[in-house]
C-alpha cells in the first residue's frame, strides 16, 4: 500500500513540476556572419520573422540585408559551407515583404515605390540548385496612398496570392482584389471578393491553401464578429461561415481584442479570438473555433475564461514572488501549432515596451492552451521567461522560437537564468503539456549593447541539431552562426 501510495504522487507531481532535462549540446560548426539591421523593418512585429529556412536535413537558405540597396539569399550545407549566393538589388525604399522555397527555386517578394503615387509587388525566383536568378517580375501594382499591399503563400510554396484593399475614406475595407499565381509566376486567376455586405471592416486575414483556395478572415460589427470566407479556385461563389463572439453577456459589452488564424497543410483552418470588456480592457475569454467548409460546419471548443484563479496561477509562476498583476495585460497570440496527432496548440505571449522613447522592450510570460482533435480541452499552463532588450534591438533578439518534431515541442529563448547569460532550450510534450526544466545549450553569448542573438536565424534540420545566429563572448565584435548539436 505505502508503495503505491508513493507511486502515485511521485507520477502526481511528475505533472506539475518541471522534469530536469539531461539534455547537453555542443556547438558542431561556427562560422563568421555579417548581419546588418534593417531600418525599415517594424521592431514590434517583423514581417520577416524567419530568415532562416531548413531545405531538408542538409541544407539551409539565409536570407540576410548586404547592403541598403541589396539583400543576399545563400545556401549553406550543414558544415555552414557556402555553396552559393544570390543578390536581390532593391530599388530606392524597396523592402523584402516575403521568402520561400519550392522544390525547385527561392522566391523572394520585394514592394516598391516609385515615387509616383504608386506601390507595386515584384516577384524574384532563384534557382535552388545553382543560385541564378531565373526571373523577376512585376505582380502587382496599386495606388501608394492606400492600405499596404499584402501576399499570402501556401504551405507547401505552389500558390501565392498578391491583393490589395480598397477602402472608404475612413480607411474601412469595402473590396480587395488582386491574382492568384503559381510559384513560376504564372497567372492562375484574377480575384475580386466584395465586402460591401459586410459593416466596420478594419482587417482582413488571408491565407491560401496548397490547392489553390483562398480564405478571407474578418472582422466586423465594432469589433465582434468573426467572418471567414473560402473562395474556390473555378468560379467566385464563396461559402460563408460567422459568428457573433463578441457583445453584451451577462450585461458586459465585450469585443474581439486580438485574433489569429491558421490554414494547416491538411487543409483545417482554426481561428482563435481574446475577448475583453469594452467598458474596462479586462480580459474575458478565450474562444477557439475549427472551420471545416467540406462538412460546412463550425466546430466550437469550450470557452476558457480568463477568472481570478487563472490570474492567481500565472503570479504563482513566478517563484521569485516578483510578478504582483492585479489583472491581464499585453498578452496577444504568437503562434498556433497543430500536431501529428492532431492535436492543436494555442501560444500566447506578453509582450511590451515600458513606454517613451528609449524605454527597453521586454517579453515574459508564454500561455499554452492544448486542444484536441475533437476540440476539448487537453491541458494549459504558463511559462515564465525573463527577456529585456533595449529599444533599438526591440524584439529581434528576445521573444522565443520554436520547433515541432512528432510529439515534443521545442522553445528556444535567450535569458538570464541562474546568472548564466545563454539560449535556453524548454521541451514540452505536446500530449500531456509535461514542459523540462530548461536547458542551457552552451554558447557563452557576450552581454552587451550589441545584438546579442538574432532570433530570425534560428531554424532546425531536426529535433536534435539546430542553427542560431550569436555574439560569442571570446569575440563580442562578431557574430557568429553556429551549428548546434543537442544530446
Amino acid at each position: 500500500m505505502k508503495n503505491n501510495l508513493y507511486v502515485r504522487i511521485l507520477a502526481f507531481l511528475l505533472t506539475i513540476t518541471p522534469v530536469l532535462s539531461m539534455a547537453q549540446a555542443k556547438v558542431k560548426e561556427s562560422v563568421p556572419f555579417t548581419y546588418t539591421p534593417d531600418p525599415a523593418e517594424d521592431i514590434f512585429n517583423s514581417k520577416l520573422p524567419d530568415k532562416a529556412l531548413t531545405l531538408n536535413q542538409k541544407d539551409l537558405i539565409l536570407l540576410n540585408k548586404k547592403s541598403a540597396s541589396a539583400y543576399a539569399v545563400e545556401r549553406y550545407n550543414t558544415d555552414l559551407k557556402k555553396v552559393w549566393s544570390a543578390s536581390v538589388p532593391l530599388a530606392g525604399e524597396e523592402t523584402i515583404e516575403t521568402f520561400f522555397t519550392t522544390p525547385e527555386a527561392v522566391i523572394v517578394i520585394t514592394r516598391r515605390t516609385d515615387g509616383q503615387g504608386t506601390q507595386q509587388l515584384h516577384g524574384h525566383q532563384i534557382n535552388l540548385t545553382s543560385g541564378a536568378l531565373n526571373k523577376s517580375t512585376k505582380l502587382l501594382e496599386a495606388p501608394a496612398a492606400g492600405r499596404r499591399a499584402g501576399v499570402a503563400v501556401s504551405a507547401d510554396g505552389s500558390k501565392m496570392l498578391v491583393y490589395r484593399y480598397h477602402t472608404d475614406s475612413g480607411m474601412q475595407i469595402k473590396s480587395i482584389s488582386g491574382t492568384l499565381f503559381d510559384s513560376h509566376f504564372s497567372n492562375l486567376k484574377d480575384v475580386n471578393y466584395y465586402l460591401g455586405d459586410m459593416r466596420n471592416i478594419l482587417s482582413a486575414d488571408i491565407q491560401v491553401s496548397n490547392s489553390g483556395e483562398q480564405y478571407v478572415s474578418l472582422i466586423s460589427d465594432q469589433m465582434q464578429r468573426l467572418t471567414v470566407r473560402q473562395y474556390p479556385v473555378k468560379n467566385t461563389d464563396a461559402k460563408v461561415m460567422s459568428v457573433l463572439v463578441g457583445g453584451r453577456f451577462n450585461g458586459k459589452l465585450t469585443y474581439i481584442l486580438d485574433s489569429k488564424y491558421k490554414l494547416m497543410p491538411s487543409g483545417q483552418l482554426f481561428g482563435t479570438v481574446l475577448t475583453a470588456d469594452e467598458a474596462t480592457g479586462m480580459y474575458q475569454s478565450l474562444k477557439v473555433i475549427k472551420f471545416d467548409f467540406d462538412a460546412n460546419d463550425m466546430i466550437f471548443a469550450k470557452k476558457f475564461k480568463f477568472t481570478p484563479d487563472y490570474l492567481q496561477k500565472i503570479n504563482a509562476a513566478y517563484k521569485d514572488g516578483a510578478n504582483k498583476a492585479s489583472r491581464l495585460e499585453d498578452i496577444y497570440f504568437s503562434d498556433l501549432i497543430l500536431t501529428p496527432d492532431n492535436k492543436l496548440i494555442i501560444i500566447a505571449e506578453k509582450k511590451f515596451t515600458a513606454g517613451g522613447e528609449d524605454a527597453p522592450f521586454f517579453a515574459r510570460e508564454l500561455h499554452l492552451f492544448a486542444y484536441d482533435e475533437y476540440m476539448t480541452p487537453a491541458w494549459n499552463s504558463v511559462l515564465v521567461k525573463q527577456q529585456e532588450a533595449p529599444a533599438a534591438q526591440g524584439y529581434s533578439g528576445i521573444s522565443y522560437r520554436y520547433s515541432l518534431h512528432d510529439n515534443t515541442l521545442s522553445l528556444v529563448t535567450l535569458e538570464e537564468l541562474n546568472g548564466k547569460y545563454d539560449l535556453y532550450l524548454r521541451r514540452i510534450n505536446t500530449a500531456t503539456g509535461q514542459m523540462e526544466a530548461p536547458v542551457a545549450l552552451g554558447l557563452n553569448i557576450a552581454k552587451s549593447g550589441e545584438v546579442p542573438y538574432v532570433k530570425s536565424y534560428t531554424a532546425w534540420f531536426t529535433d536534435k541539431d539546430m542553427v542560431a545566429v550569436t555574439r560569442p563572448a571570446k569575440k563580442p565584435g562578431t557574430l557568429q552562426l553556429n551549428r548546434i548539436l543537442i544530446k
